[in-house]
């Protein structure tokens, strides 16, 4: 995330209406999750998502793993980090 602020990497689960998506993305030091996605990435249209494991929700392929992918933010349903 080029901010120029100190980052942190932060392991999210994504759901979309035709898949999960399990990765890291990156988000402002001592900032809670909430506050980093609605105030430093709102204008952003999509997610940069690192160490992504893709599923469809309905289960008909395996996981797929990938590197690096972009979330088009307006089709995400839900995100939440993962401890």
């Amino acid at each position: 995330m080029a901010l120029g602020l100190n980052t942190v990497q932060m392991h999210v689960l994504i759901l979309t209406q035709s898949f999960v998506i399990k990765g890291i993305i990156s988000v402002p030091t001592n900032m809670r999750f909430s506050d980093a996605l609605n105030k430093f990435m709102k204008d952003r249209s999509f997610l940069a998502i690192t160490d992504a494991e893709i599923q469809p929700v309905n289960g008909t392929m395996e996981v797929r793993k990938v590197g690096f992918i972009l979330v088009n933010r307006e089709r995400v349903i839900g995100i939440s980090p993962i401890e």
